[in-house]
């Protein structure tokens, strides 16, 4: 049974007997199948009997919650677009100053699967800038000074959150936690920055990996909040914030860092 908006339910009827289905009222047209079109209200069960009694039509139809579990269950893939914001946390380093978050960019594929209406598992693959900036007081040839230097870290990332939704079948909140891996894939410096090992500063742009003083494998843990709007039967929008607390230091050695990034913006989900 399909209803005007499009929910699906289940009925049982008696082929011999559609005039009297048509005669209670309960069906816009009839297929040459048993498949047939009810008003929306016409789905619950109790409306049903009542309109069927003293017809002689049997009708079994499943309860609404069902219907638009049944409707929700599926795969989506999708685009997401927006903006990152990224503080680099250090427990030890062996310079003084001050270290302070920078913002970025993020680009994200989407892909999940719907279990019901509110639970589900999401993933996809992201493009994401972490970004910090240190402004760190180094000794040098007699003098004390603070240099700046600007670190544009890109990442390529793969979350993977269980999803717990709310609302209605329009508007829909949703409550995500999880995990994520990454692999780091390069960075841009900007200022005055170190080699390993030489206390001369320099202005660079670019930073050759170490291979035993850099980390490149990222992983963490993963939460977030989202809003989607549904704008057609398989098209929703969606907007979100997601927070990523790296767990593996960036560096190796002498000192330990890690990523906390907050990721924001805006896509579109289509749904199978």
């Amino acid at each position: 049974v399909q209803t005007r908006s499009g929910r699906m339910a289940t009925a049982l009827i008696d082929a011999s007997k559609y005039q009297m289905f048509l005669d209670a009222q309960l069906v816009r047209r009839v297929q040459p199948s048993t498949r047939v079109t009810l008003r929306d209200e016409q789905v619950k069960p109790e409306l049903c009997a009542a309109k069927c009694k003293n017809q002689n039509v049997r009708t079994n139809l499943i309860p609404e919650n069902d219907i638009l579990d049944d409707e929700a269950r599926g795969w989506y893939l999708g685009f997401l677009l927006g903006g990152s914001t990224n503080q680099l946390s250090v427990e030890k380093h062996r310079t003084s100053g001050t270290i302070y978050s920078d913002r970025g960019i993020t680009a994200e594929f989407l892909a999940g699967y719907q279990f019901s209406q509110w639970f589900g598992i999401r993933s996809g693959l992201s493009l994401i800038s972490k970004n910090y900036i240190t402004d760190l007081n180094v000794k040098y040839l007699g003098k004390d000074e603070s240099y700046r230097t600007f670190y544009k870290d890109l990442y390529l990332q793969l979350p993977l959150m269980a999803d717990l939704s709310l609302g209605g079948e329009d508007v829909r909140l949703h409550f995500r936690f999880g995990g994520y891996a990454g692999y780091w894939l390069s960075q841009w410096r900007h200022g005055y920055v170190y080699v390993p090992g030489d206390e001369r500063p320099f202005t660079g742009d670019s930073h050759q990996f170490v291979e035993g003083f850099d980390q490149r494998f990222d992983a963490g843990l993963a939460g977030g909040l989202g809003l989607t709007l549904r704008v057609s039967p398989s098209w929703q929008l969606n907007f979100e914030g997601n927070y990523y607390h790296g767990l593996i230091s960036t560096a190796k050695n002498p000192y330990k860092a890690y990523n906390r990034t907050w990721t924001f913006g805006m896509g579109v989900t289509y749904h199978f």
